[in-house]
C-alpha cells in the first residue's frame, strides 16, 4: 500500500522545522578545569605580527588531559583554577558574524596535536615549503597553528614578508639604493641585466645612507647578452657589528653601481640572499606552516552538502506528517513514540536516500518532534568550544579544542494535531 496525505484536506495544516546543530564529545567531558599556565613550557614561542606587535603562543591546556588554541586574542587567561564548560562557535558573540568556523575546523584536523610533526614536515616538503632536511619542532607548530587561527577570528596578520626584499629601492642611471628594515647581513646577491657590450657590477654598504664603503668580493663582470648571474658574498663582509646575545649586525643600505663601455645597461631584477639571520621576522618553519594552513582552508569547501531536511509541502493530518525529503544520505532517529516511515508505510531502519519520500508516524495527542542525525566530526566542519562562565570584569579565553567529537543535526518539527484531526474529520 502506497502512503498518500489525502488531498481532501480543505485546509491542510503546515508543519513547521527547525534545525539545531550541537557537538558532542567522542569522550565524556564532564568538567574541565584551566590553571595558570607554567613559565618554562618546553612548547611556549613567540610569533611577530605585520603591525610590529608580537606575543607568545602555546597549547591551552584544560584538566583532564585536554589541548586546544585560543579563538580571541583580547581574551585573558585566568590567574587562578576556573571551570569551563563544552560550548559551540555560535556561543562566542564576537564570533556569530564570521564566517570561518569550517575553515578554523580545517586548521585543527590538519595541524598539530591531530597530525604529527613528522606528518606535517612531511606534508610541508609534499607541498614546496623549503623545510630542509629538520622536521618542525612543536613548539614552531603550536605558534604556526595559533597565528593562524588568530587571522581568521582576530584578523590579526603574522609578519611573513622576506627580510631579503628591500623597503625601498631608488634608481638614478647607474646607480641602484637598496634600504632594508633593521640591519641585514648579505651572502651573495643576483641579478637580471641586459647589455651589448658586457657590464660590470660592484656592491657596497653604508650604515646611513651616505657614506659608502665597497664589499670586498663584490665584484660581478657580466658578458655581453642577456640573463641571470650571481655573486656570493664572503662571511663578514657586511658585518657592521657584533654583541653578545644580539649576534652579529649588517648594514640598512646597500647599493649596486653598474659600469660598462657601451650604453647604461638594463637591469630589471636584483635577488639578495641573506647570511647569519633568519629569512624572516618569525621562525621560517611557522612562517612556511602558516602559509600552508591558511592555504589550505582558504581552498577548504565541505565535502558534502550541507545536512537539511527539505518540507517543501509536507503537512500534517490525523496520522502522518510529511512528505520530507533529505539532500544526502542520513541515519535518522525520532523522539517519543513517533515512528518514520516510506511510501508504503513501511518503518524505515536504514539510511534515507536523497529524495526520497519518507513520513512521520506522529504518536496521538503529541505535536511535536525531533529528527536526529549524527555526521562525523571530520565532515561537519564544527569546532567544539570550551568556554569559561561569564565574569563581570574580564572574559576568559575561548578555547577551540582538539579533542574529537561528532556533530549531531537536530530538526524540531511543530505542528497543530488537534487541527489536523479537524480537516481529517470534514
Amino acid at each position: 500500500m502506497t502512503v498518500l496525505l489525502s488531498s481532501t484536506c480543505r485546509t491542510p495544516v503546515r508543519v513547521a522545522t527547525r534545525r539545531r546543530i550541537s557537538l558532542r564529545p567522542t569522550v565524556e567531558l564532564s568538567r574541565m578545569m584551566r590553571y595558570r599556565g607554567g613559565t618554562y613550557s618546553h612548547t611556549v614561542d613567540r610569533v611577530v605580527f605585520a603591525d610590529g606587535s608580537c606575543a607568545r603562543t602555546d597549547l591551552i591546556r584544560l584538566n583532564p588531559n585536554l589541548q586546544g588554541y585560543s579563538l580571541d586574542f583580547t581574551g585573558t587567561a585566568p590567574n587562578h583554577p576556573s571551570c569551563y564548560r563544552v560550548g559551540t562557535w555560535s556561543a562566542l558573540p564576537h564570533l556569530r558574524a564570521r564566517a570561518c568556523e569550517a575553515q578554523v575546523a580545517w586548521i585543527l584536523r590538519h595541524s598539530f596535536p591531530t597530525q604529527t610533526t613528522t606528518e606535517l614536515s612531511r606534508q610541508l616538503r609534499v607541498a614546496g615549503y623549503p623545510l630542509g632536511l629538520a622536521n618542525i619542532s612543536e613548539h614552531e607548530a603550536i605558534a604556526a597553528t595559533q597565528a593562524a587561527i588568530w587571522h581568521l577570528t582576530n584578523r590579526l596578520d603574522l609578519d611573513t614578508r622576506p627580510l631579503a626584499v628591500p623597503v625601498a629601492v631608488h634608481a638614478a642611471g647607474p646607480v641602484i639604493t637598496f634600504k632594508f628594515e633593521g640591519e641585514p647581513q648579505l651572502g651573495g646577491y643576483s641579478v637580471r641585466a641586459k647589455s651589448d657590450t658586457g657590464v660590470s657590477c660592484t656592491l657596497q654598504k653604508s650604515l646611513n645612507g651616505r657614506a659608502w664603503q665597497d664589499i670586498s668580493g663584490s665584484r660581478l663582470t657580466i658578458g655581453a647578452g642577456e640573463g641571470w648571474h650571481e655573486c656570493r658574498l664572503g662571511v663578514g663582509s657586511t658585518l657592521s657589528a657584533s654583541s653578545f646575545g644580539r649576534g652579529g649586525r649588517g648594514y640598512r643600505y646597500y647599493r649596486l653601481i653598474t659600469t660598462t663601455q657601451g650604453d647604461t645597461p638594463t637591469v630589471d631584477q636584483i635577488r639578495f640572499r641573506l647570511t647569519g639571520s633568519r629569512h624572516y621576522r618569525n621562525a621560517d618553519r611557522i612562517v612556511h606552516l602558516y602559509n600552508y594552513l591558511l592555504a589550505g582552508a582558504g581552498q577548504n569547501r565541505p565535502e558534502t552538502p550541507e545536512p537539511s531536511l527539505m518540507d517543501t509541502g509536507a503537512v500534517a493530518k490525523s496520522e502522518l506528517v510529511g512528505p520530507f525529503q533529505v539532500p544526502i544520505p542520513l541515519t535518522l532517529r525520532t523522539t517519543e513514540d513517533h515512528v518514520l516511515v516510506d511510501t508504503d508505510g513501511l518503518p524505515i531502519d536504514n539510511t534515507i536516500a536523497p529524495g526520497t519520500d519518507f513520513y512521520l508516524r506522529q504518536a496521538p495527542g503529541i505535536s511535536a518532534a525531533t529528527l536526529t542525525a549524527t555526521i562525523p566530526h571530520s565532515l561537519s566542519g564544527r569546532v567544539l568550544t570550551a568556554v569559561a562562565p561569564a565574569q563581570t570584569a574580564q572574559r576568559f579565553t575561548p578555547i577551540a579544542l582538539t579533542a574529537p567529537a561528532n556533530a549531531a543535526i537536530h530538526f524540531d518539527i511543530s505542528w497543530d494535531s488537534d487541527r489536523a484531526e479537524a480537516e481529517e474529520g470534514r
